[in-house]
């Protein structure tokens, strides 16, 4: 029997992948079966590990011929497979991972009664019989004539119900149970129900205003029990030393309350884990590059030469075409203008609805477009005067754009999103630095000239970075990738496995260059054949060989040693290896087809019991 369940199990899989390959509508065959192979495969992988620490641990055990040898081989098996299996010092993957937010587990049951939303109406029947959307179909029910929403219901479920039926009925009922179904004004946008992960999740740390009002909502004991651990967790202070902060630094107002600077303690320090949209808008605190023209040119160039040598005439081009791509103040207005442009404004399903009620023959999906909305005199102004002040900063500019006339939000989105590519000053200085060494030469004054500020910056953006993997609440700790750089298991790689495996390759060059001497012996014409093929083949490789038929002319560059290589290569090698290839293919149908019909079972082992 325990040679004949093998037996059957490839035989059975060996015909279905036939099947499979060759009739369409038996495609899906393969899949299964790959999926059944790859679960057979793990077990054989667990068997295989069992069996190899009984051998090594028996040689061991008897103190057997090359038994040192095996406890080496033992001990690097347990220890990749440990650091392996266990992600030993591996990041979560990111783009599995929430940051800026903390969880706290609560099942569905849990949530307060008084957060569930009603409205009048049933849920519409799909004439194919679909079910409702998987990210609704545990919180959305019926019942006495009402639609009934447990939780918060988030933009996408709201999106999934209005693709899940086209009428006006049904997808204004959904825009009205969305209004509804939405925590208090003071949570809104803060905490969440993610009832894919049955947690509740706040974003940044909770205050005590909100955890107030989430404890007054519910007097259940996994509620309150849940909101107590998410407080607790979010607020959770993390630290990082720095020797030092950018001139002038501030707190940006996205992160009043998270983010604080002790400079006593010279640490940075953050209460709860930060957003990307945090991390960056920290990371971002240096000021942008603004245009070099005229005397401010001038200026920079003198304080580059007095540190060095002055820039040759190469030199000179590229540092004005670099400074030349800087963007302008007109850059910036044409961007506020665009940004200005009255957009026209989806209207609702119930606003649809009602004209539909109303007896309207069109109905438009979008409302009339307003006007637009373009920088006055005083705003343009502003313009100029932030492109030519190094003092003045984005924040202030938009500040007094907002004073100076109409401003609108897009616009302000249109700038900040605009300010966000431009390089920074060290960025800028940093490039300029590798294009004017690349045609010529600097003093080591002149580069720190250039690369100091990048070099300020960077560090800064490191203790950021530092502080934002520190403060994070990993969801999935198991989620990153066994192989990520700087893991023990990528060390084992780089480390340990390729060199010894370059040393072995290494050592059998000495075997290949001693084999080939033997059979290179020119005993016969074959002999001779293969003597001469092999030293073409060797000099076409070489820079020397190349070196030796260069002076042929071009009506005879097909006697070059390069071009002989490549002739032999690509026909005669090839042909050979076309006629092995198809000797192989034969020999794999035929052995495929004793091992599926049970004539060849050395896959099963000895015979001997």
């Amino acid at each position: 029997m325990k040679r004949t369940i093998p037996l059957v199990i490839t035989a059975v899989g060996g015909f279905v992948l036939i099947v499979a390959a060759f009739i369409p509508e038996t495609e899906d065959w393969g899949e299964v079966a790959a999926i059944w192979f790859d679960i057979l495969a793990s077990i054989a992988f667990v068997l295989g590990g069992g069996s190899l620490l009984k051998l090594h641990l028996k040689k061991i055990s008897d103190h057997a011929a090359g038994w040192g040898y095996s406890a080496v081989t033992l001990l690097a098996f347990v220890v990749t497979l440990t650091v392996g299996l266990a992600k030993t010092g591996t990041q979560p993957a990111p783009d599995q991972e929430f940051f800026g937010e903390t969880f706290a587990s609560l099942p569905l049951e849990a949530f307060p009664d008084s957060q569930v939303a009603r409205i009048e109406g049933s849920i519409p029947q799909k004439a194919n019989g679909a079910n409702l959307p998987s990210s609704v179909r545990e919180q959305l029910s019926e019942a006495d004539g009402q639609i009934v929403f447990r939780g918060w219901m988030a933009p996408r479920q709201m999106t999934d119900l209005f693709e899940f039926q086209d009428e006006l009925e049904w997808q204004c009922r959904v825009e009205r149970l969305f209004e509804k179904a939405q925590p208090p004004t003071l949570l809104r946008g803060k905490v969440i129900y993610r009832t894919d992960h049955r947690a509740l999740s706040v974003r940044g740390p909770m205050t005590d205003k909100q955890q107030t009002a989430l404890l007054a909502m519910s007097e259940e004991v996994r509620w309150k029990d849940a909101v107590e651990r998410l407080y607790e967790q979010s607020r959770v202070e993390t630290s990082v030393k720095v020797k030092s902060v950018p001139d002038g630094f501030m707190v940006p107002d996205s992160a009043e309350g998270i983010v604080s600077h002790d400079t006593q303690a010279g640490e940075l320090r953050a209460v709860g884990p930060l957003s990307v949209q945090l991390r960056d808008d920290l990371a971002r605190y240096f000021p942008v590059a603004k245009p070099l023209v005229g005397e401010r040119r001038d200026e920079f160039l003198r304080e580059l030469e007095d540190r060095g040598d002055p820039l040759n005439a190469e030199q000179q081009k590229v540092f004005d075409a670099a400074l030349n791509g800087v963007w302008s103040a007109e850059q910036l207005h044409i961007v506020l203008v665009d940004a200005g442009l009255a957009q026209p404004t989806p209207k609702t399903a119930c606003d649809m609805l009602a004209e539909k009620a109303a007896g309207e023959a069109v109905i438009q999906p979008t409302k009339p477009v307003g006007a637009d909305v373009v920088p006055n005199d005083a705003q343009r102004a502003l313009l100029e005067r932030f492109a030519s002040d190094e003092r003045m900063t984005a924040a202030e500019l938009e500040s007094e754009l907002r004073s100076a006339g109409p401003f609108t939000a897009g616009q302000a989105a249109g700038l900040d999103k605009f300010l966000r590519k431009q390089p920074t000053v060290g960025e800028r200085d940093k490039s300029l630095c590798m294009a004017l060494l690349r045609v010529g030469w600097l003093s080591s004054g002149q580069r720190d000239f250039f690369l100091d500020p990048y070099r300020t910056e960077y560090a800064w953006r490191a203790k950021v970075g530092e502080l934002f993997v520190a403060a994070h609440v990993p969801k999935y700790r198991w989620s990153g990738s066994y192989r990520a750089g700087g893991s023990p298991f990528w060390w084992i790689y780089e480390y340990l496995f390729k060199p010894l495996t370059a040393t072995m390759f290494a050592m059998l060059a000495f075997y290949v260059a001693s084999a080939a001497f033997r059979a290179f012996r020119a005993k016969n014409f074959e002999a001779m054949l293969l003597l001469g093929t092999a030293f073409i083949i060797l000099l076409g490789r070489t820079f020397a060989g190349v070196m030796m038929t260069a002076w042929l002319p071009d009506s005879l560059s097909g006697l070059r040693v390069e071009n002989l290589t490549v002739y032999i290569m690509g026909v005669f090698n090839t042909a050979g290896n076309r006629a092995i290839m198809i000797g192989i293919a034969l020999g794999i149908a035929s052995m495929s087809l004793k091992v599926l019909l049970g004539v060849d079972r050395s896959y099963l082992g000895s015979r001997e019991d």
